[in-house]
């Protein structure tokens, strides 16, 4: 038991007020009239009687209830744990919400973590009851609500440090919809967490109605030092007929002080190539380049390591590469001018990310087998091949081929196929300025001018366009660009599973300037990308997101998916949906008895980069924006079960029985003093 008020006990000094009384002769002598005693000796009376306590049942009662009253104004209450001062309030509803994001791997943060939960968990009482929900990038329950401590605890124990992101939306949007299904007159979540800043962003619709309480656990252990691999670069070119990749990574460093000749490794499956050493700044970042190295098959698999630190999970970058694939273009051309396809054959065999492999064919002999394993078709200031016509260009479109036409001179369209082009040929324009005219509007958001968005990307005003082509739209047409005096520079359509695209001025010399431009290049690449619809194969995924083996993998039946931890999930032949959830190299294999490739097919998942950045969140500014309500700043472990000595003693209110009955024998006291002293003047 402890007291609020101790100091009240100086009032026991009141109890020595009975015993006074007590020693006091309470009963008058009657006096007897004698005649004069001027002979008789004096000698003083004394009485014993007045010096020993009579009634000590009276003198009990009495002190009794001065010790009390006094006792009363101490404000008395018992130490209790939560658990006990919750069973006096009411039953508990908790929700224990423990993040095992890849950040609580830093340091002791997993074990303090599971501390504090654990904590949490000894301190319900005999009627409450606690979920258990383990949260990253989302929110599941690990353990239904149940009075069970011991299962609680298993849980809590079997619980292991994550991959994911850290996200504090869900899991307290969970809390929240189990709280709300309670009964229990106290709800509370307790949310127990290293506190990223990158976890909460404000914006989430995460609310706790008025009843419900949360309270925060941070295991956090500022300042920190941390060295991270959040990305990695491949350049690729050619050499001896061979593809030569360039890996270059950047290094993060997440401290307040320098981080010095910090070693970085380049792995290719499972081989180390080379160490370099680099200095990063107090939270800065810089980047390391490797000597280029020979990609001669698919599916190889490699990793780049930074240092050491106590998060080691941020220290690997895990990526998987394949030689580039070609994109295949068959280009006509007239024949007549055998330098009309200089510009775009130049521009095209620069390409690397992919490389192209450009066929130069004259219109008078093209024949159908052209088309075949072509990925787009460029009509080079050239009339349709007569081979093409009848439907055969426009099936090469529908089956997901690209055709990108440039007018000219020589360009012509029969009627039959007219359908193909996004709009109806008309005549051609020659601007009367006498300079040219120049490109004045670009939709940017299209795929095609999108990298030329930002500023200084591009510039396509200094063009200068003598003649074009004029073409009318169809209503399912889109325009990409367009010149000063209104005409159209360029017009896509899409038709069945590929697209067209039409630029109405020449793409050498003759009609404009543009193949002069450093535009130039970067505008033949994006165009003939677009059209072969190429898209570069991912190296790497992130953790969470989840992949369709039907575009990564080329393995066809049952497979078998083994993640880094040798896991393995076998996948049905119609089922193509994979979830990344684990940091490392995912292989595809084939399942038993089916034909399997040389190399097993690989998938990198790295985490989420933001994951990196440990800075804390004020915990005030988060319970605040959840409950509406501000919270003492300062946030302990043990502040789950943590009770005040006034919150203790309000929920008892041992006071007031102490006073009640402090007062009920003093009313005792009178009654019985009241008949010993009528008692006494009869006898």
């Amino acid at each position: 038991m402890a007291f609020l008020a101790p100091f009240a006990f100086i009032a026991l000094a009141a109890i020595a007020i009975p015993i006074f009384i007590h020693l006091i002769q309470r009963e008058r002598k009657r006096v007897v009239a004698f005649p004069s005693l001027m002979f008789v000796r004096r000698i003083p009376y004394q009485s014993v009687r007045r010096r020993r306590i009579r009634h000590w049942a009276l003198l009990a009662v009495r002190a009794a209830a001065i010790a009390l009253i006094v006792a009363a104004f101490a404000r008395p209450f018992f130490r209790q744990s939560a658990a006990a001062a919750a069973a006096i309030g009411g039953s508990r509803e908790v929700v224990v919400l423990l993040d095992q994001s890849a950040s609580m791997g830093y340091g002791d943060h997993w074990r303090k973590a599971q501390d504090a939960a654990k904590q949490a968990i000894r301190s319900l009482g005999t009627d409450d009851r606690a979920t258990l929900v383990l949260f990253s990038r989302n929110a599941e329950e690990n353990m239904r609500a149940t009075s069970d401590k011991s299962r609680l605890e298993a849980a809590v124990n079997a619980a292991k440090v994550g991959s994911g992101a850290t996200r504090y939306g869900p899991a307290l949007k969970l809390a929240a919809s189990i709280l709300a299904r309670s009964q229990a007159k106290r709800r509370e979540a307790v949310l127990i967490s290293d506190f990223q800043r990158t976890g909460w962003s404000g914006s989430e619709d995460a609310r706790f109605p008025d009843g419900m309480t949360l309270t925060t656990a941070s295991v956090a252990s500022p300042p920190v030092t941390n060295i991270s691999v959040p990305s990695v670069t491949f350049s690729r070119a050619s050499f001896s007929g061979q593809e030569r990749v360039t890996v270059t990574a950047g290094v993060a460093n997440k401290s307040e002080q320098p981080a010095a000749d910090v070693p970085v490794t380049l792995e290719i499956d499972g081989h180390e190539l080379q160490t370099e050493r680099v200095t990063v700044g107090a939270n800065a970042s810089g980047s390391v380049s490797f000597t280029p190295f020979t990609l001669a098959e698919a599916n190889v698999k490699g990793r780049v390591r930074a240092g050491s630190d106590l998060l080691p999970a941020d220290n690997s970058f895990y990526f998987v590469l394949a030689p580039s694939a070609p994109v295949s273009i068959l280009v006509i051309e007239t024949g007549s001018n055998p330098s009309s396809s200089l510009y775009l054959s130049k521009a095209l065999s620069i390409g690397t990310t992919p490389s192209f492999h450009v066929e130069v064919v004259a219109a008078n002999r093209v024949t159908p087998a052209s088309f075949d394993n072509k990925s787009v078709v460029i009509l080079n200031d050239a009339p349709l091949p007569s081979a093409a016509g009848g439907g055969v260009l426009k099936q090469f479109i529908e089956r997901g081929g690209g055709l990108l036409v440039v007018l000219g001179d020589h360009s012509a369209w029969p009627a039959a196929d007219a359908d193909v082009l996004p709009g109806r040929l008309a005549a051609v324009v020659d601007p009367t300025n006498g300079r040219g005219d120049a490109i004045g509007f670009i939709d940017y958001s299209h795929p095609v001018f999108e990298v030329f968005k930002a500023p200084r990307s591009g510039d396509f005003s200094s063009a200068h366009i003598f003649r074009y082509r004029a073409i009318e739209p169809t209503p399912d047409a889109r325009v990409l660009a367009r010149f000063d005096d209104g005409g159209v520079t360029g017009v896509e359509r899409r038709l069945g599973q590929g697209r067209v695209v039409v630029w109405t001025s020449t793409m050498d010399d003759s009609w404009s300037d543009l193949a002069l431009k450093p535009v130039f290049l970067p505008l033949v690449h994006q165009m003939v990308r677009y059209l072969a619809r190429y898209e570069q194969p991912a190296s790497w995924q992130t953790v969470g997101q989840v992949v369709d083996l039907a575009g990564v993998s080329r393995t066809r039946g049952d497979r078998v998916i083994v993640s880094p931890s040798g896991q393995r999930t076998p996948v049905k032949a119609g089922a193509a949906i994979v979830e990344l959830n684990e940091q490392g190299t995912y292989e595809v294999r084939a399942a038993a008895g089916a034909a399997a490739t040389a190399r097993p097919e690989a998938i990198a998942v790295n985490l989420d980069a933001a994951e990196s950045d440990l800075t804390p969140l004020d915990t005030r500014e988060l319970v605040a924006a959840v409950t509406g309500h501000a919270t003492p700043s300062g946030n302990d472990i043990a502040a789950p079960v943590e009770v005040t000595r006034e919150e203790s003693e309000k929920r008892q209110a041992l006071w007031w029985y102490l006073l009640l009955a402090g007062m009920l024998l003093l009313a005792a006291e009178t009654v019985v003093a009241n008949r010993l002293s009528a008692r006494e003047k009869f006898l």
